[in-house]
């Protein structure tokens, strides 16, 4: 047939043989591919001329989330992919900008970037390659990747680069003026537990504050299920004399050792790769049989495994009845597994040390599930009453605070509302908008810490209040220190900062500039196909 085509290649019949070839290709293994890109659904993310198909953004997932999991087990795989399309769009925009603008990151600049970080130079300050081949593996991370990772940090830095150059001289008398403005107020802390509930609730209003607040009264998803665990050491293997000899035979080092020499390590190869053998034989065959029905009590006894039994766990490892759980080294994945599979079904077999450091093998078979729930309103009446008196003592704290706010505007001072509610009022030392200085001795340092921004907001005499960890705070500002001069020390001082804010403000404005430059589209309903379902509100920022 090739002959015929080669000889008639410029035959009418060839042509049209050919042509009918190429069209049927296209029909039967093309057209999904062409019409994916006629409407538009040959990719989740388009950034510009940017466009990452699903197949890549799977792999890019996978490859973080392999990462991530030798790390941190319980990996919140919807903010991962927020996180990767959020990156994906910034690295789109970079990789754009930066050919546009002709910026180009050459294999020298690269080298001096790796060679200049401090994570990778020894105690003489030189760079040391294996701290930097140390790192990758340790985060699991191809060399590649890094190398590729550092170009786009490189063109970030690049790209923000000139901003640094901007004169900041006629802003830094202004700047160091508010730098060094401090200011005094007076605290009212008010704890709701403070007021009394006297008043008995109804059924009916509980039933309403039940209702309107059964958040408060979830039941956490909990599993009960069963460990099967398999131990290396009691999966027996022997290795022949002639096994051994005949390992010998075809090794490739026979030449230069005797078989003497050889004997007993081709004995514990061979050994392990029996051993190796068999367990994986057994562990299939305990799996087929799970899933061909057989009881797990019935699997257990045959195959002389250890059964294992949690009652009542939540995801979050806190409720373990089983004490023999609870002291297992690998209960951590095991509670991963255990939150991956459904009720009724088995998981795959893992590889894990006991606590002697020998080797198991072990499976989750998942008994029942009971999923996230608020809990009944007779269950759970008195955690009701509880909420509902807390509630109440919320609302009178509020209400307190907001009557003292009204009269502070008339003319009362904090100190005479504070004594009409049998409460005490601590008037703090001079602190600054920063909290970099002059730290040291500041009273309520920690609630200042909270309500700074807050303060230097304020007009001298004016109130505010902010609930802080359940205790409401009261503060008003009593007074308003500017400083006398300014000197050049403290222009000095204070000019990196405000070259530092400067920068910081004009990059956050030019990359707002190029999200509307290279525009960006999410398809969020390929996305779903993919199982990769997205709250478009949580990319709202990115445009």
């Amino acid at each position: 047939m090739l002959d015929f085509f080669r000889k008639r290649s410029q035959s009418v019949v060839a042509k049209f043989l050919l042509t009918m070839l190429a069209i049927t290709f296209v029909l039967f293994f093309g057209i999904s591919d062409v019409i994916k890109k006629i409407t538009g659904k040959d990719y989740v993310l388009k950034v510009g001329g940017i466009k990452i198909s699903p197949f890549d953004f799977k792999n890019e997932k996978a490859k973080r989330l392999g990462m991530l999991r030798g790390h941190q087990p319980d990996v919140d795989e919807k903010s991962l992919t927020v996180n990767i399309l959020h990156q994906l769009i910034w690295e789109s925009i970079i990789d754009q900008a930066t050919y546009e603008y002709g910026i180009v990151v050459s294999d020298e600049t690269l080298k001096r970037y790796i060679a200049g970080m401090n994570m990778f130079l020894d105690k003489e300050g030189v760079f040391n390659a294996n701290l930097l081949r140390t790192f990758l593996q340790r985060i699991q991370v191809p060399e590649s990747m890094f190398l590729e990772s550092s170009k786009k940090d490189i063109k970030n830095l690049l790209i923000r680069s000139p901003f640094v150059y901007i004169s900041v001289s006629p802003e830094i008398n202004q700047f160091t003026h508010a730098y060094l403005e401090k200011r005094k107020i007076a605290i009212l802390e008010l704890t709701p537990s403070f007021f009394k509930i006297t008043e008995k609730p109804s059924r009916e209003t509980l039933e309403e504050f039940y209702s309107s607040h059964n958040k408060l009264f979830l039941e956490k998803e909990r599993r009960s299920f069963k460990i099967l665990e398999l131990k290396e050491s009691s999966v027996a293997v022997k290795v022949s004399e002639e096994e051994v000899k005949e390992a010998y035979e075809i090794s490739t080092e026979k030449d230069d050792r005797s078989f003497a020499e050889m004997k007993s390590e081709l004995h514990t190869n061979l050994m392990q790769e029996k051993l190796q053998s068999e367990v994986n034989a057994l562990t299939r065959q305990i799996e087929d049989a799970l899933m061909a029905g057989e009881e797990v009590s019935e699997v257990a006894k045959k195959f002389k495994l250890n059964i294992i039994q949690a009652n009542d766990v939540d995801s979050k490892n806190k409720d373990i009845q089983a004490q023999d759980v609870v002291k297992l080294p690998y209960k951590d994945d095991v509670i991963t597994v255990a939150f991956s599979i459904d009720e009724g079904t088995d998981s795959s077999f893992s590889e894990a040390l006991d606590a002697e450091k020998n080797k198991v093998y072990w499976l989750v078979h998942m008994d029942n599930v009971v999923p996230e729930h608020v809990a009944p309103f007779d269950t759970v009446t008195n955690a009701v009453i509880k909420e509902w008196i807390l509630d109440r003592q919320r609302e009178k704290a509020i209400e307190v605070v907001q009557n003292s706010i009204t009269k502070i505007k008339e003319g009362a001072s904090l100190e005479k509302i504070a004594a009409e509610n049998k409460f005490s009022v601590t008037i703090t030392s001079p602190f600054d908008r920063y909290a970099d200085h002059d730290g040291k001795g500041i009273k309520c340092k920690e609630i200042i810490d909270e309500i700074r921004e807050e303060v230097f907001a304020l007009k001298k005499a004016e109130a505010n209040y902010k609930e802080i960890k359940g205790t409401f705070v009261l503060y008003q500002t009593r007074d308003i220190i500017f400083p006398k001069e300014i000197s050049k020390e403290n222009n000095e001082k204070y000019l990196s900062k405000l070259r530092k804010e400067i920068v910081q403000d004009m990059y956050q404005q030019l990359v707002s500039h190029l999200h509307k430059k290279y525009e960006t589209t999410i398809n969020y309903e390929l996305l779903k196909n993919i199982n990769e379902e997205v709250n478009p509100d949580t990319l709202s920022d990115v445009f």
